[in-house]
């Protein structure tokens, strides 16, 4: 028999005792998978949110729910664009709503004056009325002259616009002022946009705005985007409570399945060393099974962890803007959690196996 026919044969004496096992490892994957890519999620849109227009970085309120529920004074910019190192700023209201049917299309209220218009690349037709995003144009079939249904208000599309940014091609344009009468927040936006001068360093620039206006925050990498993100702060930090917890309990379940096989097959491993098995082959053996045990949770809970991503999401308890990324590093830590459990399970029982003479195992009933 080979050496993984005898690790598979051992398990499936007790089928049901490594299922349950397998299936408790299994969560605690699902737990970290779902985790992960929500976070790989939130840090994607907020690398597209906090550079509209191109810009170095964005002005959030801080401690908003998320990333289009920051409310800032429109009267706020000039206060900013006067101090030092900045060359540029833009008023953004950015409006997730009921578009053309669909429950959840990204608006974005700019300022026709400003850099992030003047920035968007017009396809066709012109910069009149409402500017709808290339791949949104092709989503919702509608071009110039259409007309664009928003908040059940009718706006004639003007022309097609492509700015490189995803939210921004996948949404619509319109001027600031309409935006925010049609959200309710006249005078105010969501974020302001910021081109630093050339030669002037964007973390220092945005450090000093934060020192200067307390309640502000600069958002100047994706990963920032927790001091604004209230929901995605809490869902992360509550999941890494609950991943530890899952690879303790894990760990335990593992090693509670593999210290009553030892028990079970004292005997056996007693044979097995006298015999000439080495106290090392012993160990790898046990090694071995709880390692198994992690890649057969492995492969159920990385379905288990894309379910509950998609399903969380979905609902809209984050965010209607984010969408769970599951990338190779994602998997990568699924894989090692399986097997790091596995690892943390088998010490003990592995340590009770090698301790075992055959002259002791051999007495034993």
């Amino acid at each position: 028999m080979t050496w993984a026919g005898l690790i598979w044969k051992n398990l499936l004496r007790r089928r049901g005792r490594t299922a349950l096992t397998a299936a408790g490892v299994a969560i605690g994957v699902g737990l970290i998978v779902a985790l992960l890519s929500i976070a790989a999620g939130v840090h994607n849109t907020a690398n597209d949110l906090i550079h509209v227009g191109r810009a170095d970085f964005g002005l959030f309120q801080r401690d908003a729910t998320n990333l289009t529920k920051s409310l800032l004074p429109e009267t706020l910019e000039d206060r900013i664009g006067q101090r030092p190192g900045i060359l540029e700023t833009a008023n953004i209201y950015l409006w997730v709503g009921k578009v053309q049917g669909r429950s959840s299309f990204l608006v974005f209220g700019l300022d026709p004056r400003e850099f992030d218009y003047r920035r968007l690349v017009i396809l066709r037709g012109n910069r009149s009325g409402a500017l709808l995003g290339d791949q949104a144009a092709k989503s919702l079939h509608l071009g110039p002259g259409d007309t664009l249904h928003v908040k059940g208000r009718a706006f004639r599309i003007g022309g097609l616009y492509h700015s490189g940014n995803r939210f921004q091609d996948g949404g619509a344009v319109l001027p600031l002022a309409s935006l925010q009468r049609l959200a309710g927040h006249p005078r105010e936006v969501t974020t302001i946009g910021v081109i630093v001068d050339l030669g002037s360093n964007v973390k220092q620039v945005a450090n000093q705005l934060e020192r200067d206006f307390p309640g502000l925050a600069a958002v100047t990498e994706p990963g920032q985007a927790v001091k604004v993100d209230t929901s995605s702060r809490l869902i992360i930090s509550t999941g890494w409570i609950f991943s530890l917890l899952a690879l303790i309990v894990g760990g335990i379940g593992v090693m509670n399945t593999m210290a009553m096989s030892v028990l079970e097959r004292v005997r056996e491993i007693g044979i097995l060393r006298a015999v000439g098995w080495r106290t090392s082959r012993i160990a790898a053996m046990i090694v071995g099974e709880a390692l198994t045990i992690g890649l057969l949770a492995l492969a159920v809970g990385l379905a288990l962890g894309y379910a509950a991503a998609e399903l969380f999401l979905s609902r809209g308890a984050l965010s209607t803007l984010v969408e769970p990324d599951f990338t190779a590093g994602v998997f990568a830590w699924g894989l090692a959690f399986s097997l790091g459990v596995g690892l943390i399970g088998a010490v003990y029982p592995a340590w009770r196996a090698v301790r075992l003479t055959p002259i002791e195992a051999l007495r034993r009933e």
